[in-house]
């Protein structure tokens, strides 16, 4: 493919044509979304141009980043990929983080290079890969692999070494932070060999580190420090993208770095290890911070919550951080703000929970049930703020500890407990006293009651209320 028609190619739909196909596509099943995907890759592998494959995988992504590596089509720009791979990632980001990059970056430097960089030699690369993918010859994959990573890699270096240089290539790549993105993958790619064999010896995902895979790695880390003294750190950095308690990697630093203090860690080039572990720590407190009272999502709060209490208690675990360190310090504050934004929700859950309910007049809490109010339907929106704060109480309880609000919890579902009991009586007395023109609306509120304590109560002791509400009056009289 000539250069002009790459440039055809890449801007084949209009952006109206695009944000349609997105929108299409992004609605698939994932099963069917990867299925299509693999078409796609394979018609793009053996030279086919009646589709515009770029679009369609870009609109795609989404869905894909469930799917398996083993399960996706070969291609040239997947192995272009390898000695980076376990860096990406996909959220967005205000900044740069040396030790990520963004997977958006990928396919900016990918045509930088195809269509600026290296065209010609990009081209003869990457259809020799092509062929060396299709006939499923391995050791002509490594080859073609190899020489697309050197080559690319001084490509890259190449037009990144200025601040000129920088500020061209920011225009053409999207931003600062994607030029980072790129001089990381340039020095990565130079280090492809080296690193695809550590990866060959790493499973994905890794489970647990064993003492040969830690003697494996320290001689991996102490060879590259020789070697490829700027490449050494990165040695954790692959562990960390393909483990599955990340925070374990802290104890992998601490046997390269033969340090296992967390304050003389941090001072050291292996630091970047714990510096992502803790941004990914600030990221889960700020957002918790932000949940709003009006109308904050419980299932995401709880997700963050439980994500920030697994790291933070894993951190501590494996380092036994230092109350006066730079990461003690760091943890604290973010337990702190952990706590305070749950603390201040879990002091609103009575009044909005309570306001949910057919009490007549909300005196000061705690002095006694007011008489009822059964004239009115429930209101919508109360019902489902009170629900959101009830689903909070319960699902929270796992964490709170860890995350440093136990007390404030217990002092709440103790308060509803109380409260709940005692209106839970009086509307069972109205439910019993026979029939009037509020029963629709008193079994309204008797199900929104029932709701309620199974999450605050429990299913035993609801279930009670549930078989007392059958119970004729005559029986109970």
């Amino acid at each position: 493919m000539h250069l002009g028609e790459a440039r055809r190619c890449l801007g084949m739909l209009s952006e109206d044509k695009q944000l349609l196909l997105s929108g299409f596509l992004g609605r698939l099943p994932d099963r069917v979304a990867a299925r299509l995907a693999k078409a796609v890759e394979v018609d793009r592998l053996i030279g086919g141009n009646a589709l515009p494959h770029e679009e369609i995988l870009r609109a795609l992504r989404p869905q894909l980043r469930t799917v398996p590596d083993k399960a996706r089509t070969q291609t040239p720009q997947r192995f272009f990929c390898h000695p980076f791979e376990d860096l990406l990632v996909s959220p967005d980001r205000s900044a740069k983080q040396k030790g990520r990059i963004a997977r958006s970056t990928i396919e900016p430097v990918w045509n930088w290079l195809a269509i600026d960089l290296m065209a010609t030699r990009h081209r003869q690369i990457t259809e020799a890969l092509r062929e060396a993918i299709l006939h499923d010859r391995e050791s002509e994959k490594d080859e073609r692999s190899a020489e697309l990573w050197s080559e690319c890699s001084a490509a890259l270096k190449k037009e990144l070494t200025t601040e000129k240089q920088r500020a061209f290539a920011a225009k053409k790549l999207g931003g600062i932070a994607a030029v980072e993105d790129a001089a990381e993958m340039a020095l990565l790619l130079g280090a492809g060999r080296e690193i695809a064999q550590l990866q060959s010896q790493l499973p994905k995902p890794i489970l647990a580190l064993n003492e040969d895979d830690s003697r494996f790695l320290r001689e991996t880390f102490d060879q590259l420090s020789e070697t490829l003294p700027d490449v050494a750190c990165y040695v954790p950095l692959i562990v960390l993208g393909r483990h599955e308690r990340p925070w374990e990697v802290l104890h992998l630093v601490g046997i390269l770095g033969r340090k296992m203090t967390d304050t003389v860690i941090a001072n050291t080039d292996l630091g970047i290890t714990g510096e992502l572990l803790f941004s990914d720590l600030d990221e889960y407190a700020r957002k918790i911070q932000a949940a709003r009272p009006a109308d904050f999502d419980p299932e995401a709060l709880v997700t963050n919550l439980a994500a920030f209490s697994e790291l933070s208690s894993g951190i501590v675990k494996e380092l036994g951080i230092r109350r006066d360190g730079k990461w003690g310090q760091r943890l604290a504050k973010d337990r702190g703000m952990v706590s305070e934004a749950l603390e201040t929700l879990l002091e609103r859950a009575p009044k909005e929970i309570l306001a949910a309910l057919p009490i007549a007049k909300m005196g000061a809490f705690g002095k006694g049930p007011k008489p009822l109010d059964l004239s009115r339907q429930a209101d919508p929106d109360r019902v489902a703020k009170a629900m959101r704060y009830a689903d909070l109480i319960v699902h929270s309880k796992p964490f709170s500890v860890a995350a440093a609000f136990s007390a404030r919890l217990k002092e709440t579902v103790d308060e509803l407990s109380e409260v709940l009991r005692t209106y839970a009586e009086d509307l069972l007395k109205e439910l019993r006293a026979g029939p009037s023109e509020t029963r629709p609306h008193m079994e309204e509120h008797w199900t929104l009651l029932l709701s309620l304590c199974a999450l605050i109560l429990g299913e035993q002791e609801t279930d009670l209320l549930r078989r007392r509400a059958k119970v004729p009056v005559a029986a109970v009289g």
